[in-house]
């Protein structure tokens, strides 16, 4: 159950990632962010004050969000892991999307957070699993470096070395505020903090007099299917922290990268090279290390 949590998060988050590259191109990261978040924060309300005690959710929730010293620790890790999408969005700008993504990809943090902050056993297997996918990512990366400036390629690494650190150790310590508030509780806290996160950016840059030129149809309509993605996908991977250990999650996550490729071979005609199909064959074989785990 929990394995199949996190593929569904890992598909959404790899059309988003994807996505998030158009959206860019049109409406300033700081706006999309801040909409997007309203859109997510306004479900999540809905689910946790509506909902929370409905037997569908039973186990969404561990408790009622509190005032405490629980919910400002909660509030910080979700401030750092929203820095991971600033540089994220950055980056992107910047850099060609598969440059970006499997830097940001990469699991090094999250192992080195789960490990020694939260004390998650360290077992043999996730070394293999590790060793493989980042190869995957390397060759998916080295592809689409071939096709970039020099300039490019540092600031794709540069901008995704930084979101793979804030990510990467934030998505370790998600373990502490779902075992407090549940999945529903924490996702509700999580994307309120981004949509105000977004909201800060827009004052500090000076974008608060464009704000409502981006309300047009065509804006919401984006914003919308980012909100979308962004609660499943989001709700999916929380949930999945009640069944399986943060190690097993953030490998078997490294799948959204596999799915972007996928879905552009698919879908768009990409053709892939011989680096991309060995790069996506170790993050298939990686998977099946951590399954044996599991």
């Amino acid at each position: 159950m929990g394995i199949l949590f996190v593929l569904i998060g890992a598909f959404c988050f790899a059309i988003s990632n994807a996505y998030w590259k158009k959206v860019t191109q049109t409406i300033p990261y700081q706006i999309g962010m801040f909409f997007r978040g309203i859109f997510a924060s306004l479900f999540f309300a809905t689910l946790y004050f509506g909902f929370r005690n409905h037997t569908a959710f039973a186990g969404w929730t561990v408790r009622p969000l509190a005032i405490d010293q629980q919910l400002l620790y909660t509030i910080a890790i979700c401030i750092f892991n929203i820095f991971g999408l600033m540089f994220f969005l950055r980056g992107i700008q910047k850099a060609p999307v598969s440059l970006v993504v499997p830097v940001s990809a990469l699991k090094v943090f999250t192992i080195l957070t789960a490990v020694f902050v939260v004390g998650e056993i360290w077992k043999m297997p996730y070394l293999y699993a590790f060793i493989l996918s980042t190869g995957g990512l390397l060759l998916l990366y080295i592809d689409g470096s071939q096709h970039a400036t020099v300039k490019e390629q540092k600031m794709g690494v540069l901008y995704g070395l930084a979101s793979s650190f804030f990510w990467g150790s934030s998505y370790a310590l998600y373990k502490f505020p779902i075992s407090w508030w549940g999945p529903l509780g924490f996702s509700f806290v999580i994307e309120t903090t981004a949509m105000l996160f977004g909201f800060v950016l827009i004052v500090r840059d000076g974008l608060l007099g464009q704000l409502f030129n981006y309300l047009k149809s065509v804006h919401i309509q984006t914003y919308i299917v980012q909100g979308i993605l962004l609660v499943a996908g989001g709700l999916a991977i929380n949930i999945s922290y009640q069944y399986l250990p943060i190690m097993v999650i953030n490998i078997l996550i490294i799948s959204s990268q596999l799915l972007s490729v996928l879905l552009g071979f698919m879908f768009f005609k990409e053709r892939l090279s011989l680096k991309q199909w060995a790069g996506l064959v170790l993050i298939m074989i990686s998977f099946f290390v951590v399954a044996v785990v599991v």
